[in-house]
């Protein structure tokens, strides 16, 4: 029957074939197409309608069916697109965070490797230095609410010990620091401290003898701190410095068991000549002095009981001492005192400054 001869499939795309032509993407087989009877119409067999057979003397025009859209290989497509833009956004979602954990991770490494504040070497009998001639600006406006003293010349009396360094000077300040530690943990006895050292910009041996009598008062305790149960700690100050004279005073702790046991100590040098200043080219020791003392004293620290207590002889007595006596210059005048066995008291002499 022609219904067998008229049907089958497509070499090209696999779709059904009617009298020759690819229902689906068009392809013709010339030596297979068939024509409708001359008297054209519908052919019976056949699903599609045949047009008639062309003029004799010309080839046959091909018979094309477009047919229905494919909405198969439409949707796979549109498939296709939706997984490539999800795949894009997970790739910037993935790349974002990626990216802000490299950063938290840099940071966590740059705070675990940072060295803490403050000057600490924990070598034993290490020394480590730090100039002080750095070009940063000393005017900062501190906040009192901090309790950071700045000494003014027109402040009443000298509030308490701390630095008056500067920078504008021809020579300048370099801080060491030195400390011992026990290798046993819950041992608490160490040795620590830290000090100024003058430097000149044209000679470094100017103040090599200065430099050598403030690294000594400096190591007062060093060879004796194991006598401490605690040890001991040594912080040197610059408490005035200009183009003529320095003071550089050392605050000692000595700690026991349940007490701290404080101590001060001063050297005061010429500038030009790198010599130590003595005590009596800063003050004159007489009966007048005596009664200022103890008057200032009442003024600036409510009156301690021990200098109160004191006579005028004796109390020109200690601050003769050389080994009880302190006395050095601030921006607020000249502070002397002594040390006491339960510590040590000072006095501020504004006109008596140099």
């Amino acid at each position: 029957m022609s219904e067998n001869r008229d049907f089958g499939f497509c070499p090209r795309c696999g779709a059904l074939m009617q009298n020759g032509v690819c229902q689906s993407c068009g392809y013709e087989n010339r030596g297979q197409a068939s024509y409708p009877p001359p008297n054209g119409g519908w052919n019976q067999g056949n699903q599609g309608y045949n047009q008639a057979r062309p003029p004799q003397g010309y080839p046959p025009y091909p018979q094309v069916y477009a047919g229905p859209p494919r909405e198969k290989n439409n949707k796979k497509g549109m498939w296709f697109a939706v997984a490539a833009a999800v795949a894009l956004i997970l790739g910037l979602i993935v790349a974002v965070l990626f990216y802000f954990y490299s950063i938290l991770k840099v940071g966590m490494e740059i705070g675990e490797t940072a060295p803490e504040s403050g000057f600490w070497d924990d070598f034993d009998s290490g020394r480590d230095y730090f100039d002080d001639d750095y070009d940063y600006d000393y005017d900062y406006d501190y906040d009192d609410d901090y309790g950071y003293y700045e000494p003014d010349e027109n402040d009443p009396y000298y509030e308490t010990i701390t630095d008056a360094t500067r920078t504008d000077l021809d020579y300048g300040i370099d801080w060491v620091t030195e400390s011992i530690n026990p290798d046993d943990s819950d041992n608490s006895c160490s040795y620590y401290c830290i000090y100024p050292l003058l430097r000149d910009s044209e000679d470094e041996h100017k103040y090599d003898s200065a430099n050598a009598a403030i690294r000594q008062a400096a190591q007062e305790y060093r060879e004796v701190y194991r006598d401490y149960e605690g040890g001991c700690s040594t912080y040197g100050y610059v408490t005035f410095m200009d183009e003529e004279k320095i003071s550089i005073v050392f605050q000692h702790d000595l700690y026991e068991e349940k007490s701290k046991m404080p101590r001060i100590d001063a050297i005061n040098f010429r500038v030009e000549t790198g010599e130590r200043i003595p005590y009596e080219d800063m003050a004159e020791l007489d009966q007048d002095l005596a009664i200022r003392f103890r008057a200032q004293d009442k003024t600036q620290n409510d009156g301690v009981e021990y200098v109160q207590n004191l006579t005028d002889e004796e109390l020109l007595e200690i601050l003769g001492d050389p080994e009880a006596a302190v006395m050095f210059y601030t921006p607020v005048g000249l502070e002397m005192g002594f040390n006491y066995e339960t510590g040590w008291v000072t006095v501020t002499l504004k006109e008596k400054a140099l």
